[in-house]
């Protein structure tokens, strides 16, 4: 199974940072804080995804979930076997309105380590 994540760049070293073995198989950077474009993400996926599928980590940011949801979307519409997880996890972040929602922070790294590890073991795309 690949795992593919990415977003916008000035977070370095995330999220090209990682990838080799146990760890991420692709990374979609965008422009400096700023979503990649829905091409760019699925030209990733269409490089590294096989029969085994893909998962693609997402950080709970509007742009990261619009351009990731539209390449993940495409993708599956040419055969492509993808699913995406949405790490949320940053409990500073927490809006009465809910105009925010909480983003992934420090702990998409310890998502994107954990899915690197269980897809180097031969876990299944369910599984993972």
């Amino acid at each position: 199974v690949a795992v593919v994540s990415g977003g916008g760049s000035g977070h370095e070293p995330a999220y090209h940072g990682f990838v080799g073995r146990g760890l991420l198989t692709a990374a979609v950077p965008g422009n400096i804080f700023a979503s990649p474009p829905p091409e760019d993400v699925l030209a990733a996926l269409r490089a590294v995804t096989g029969p085994a599928g893909s998962i693609v980590l997402v950080t709970n940011y509007t742009g990261d979930r619009l351009t990731f949801g539209i390449a993940v979307e495409r993708a599956r519409a040419e055969g492509l076997r993808v699913e995406m997880v949405c790490i949320g996890e940053d409990c500073a972040v927490s809006s009465q309105d809910k105009t925010a929602g909480r983003r992934g922070l420090a702990g998409t790294v310890f998502v994107q380590k954990v899915a690197g590890a269980l897809s180097e073991e031969g876990k299944s795309l369910d599984e993972i």
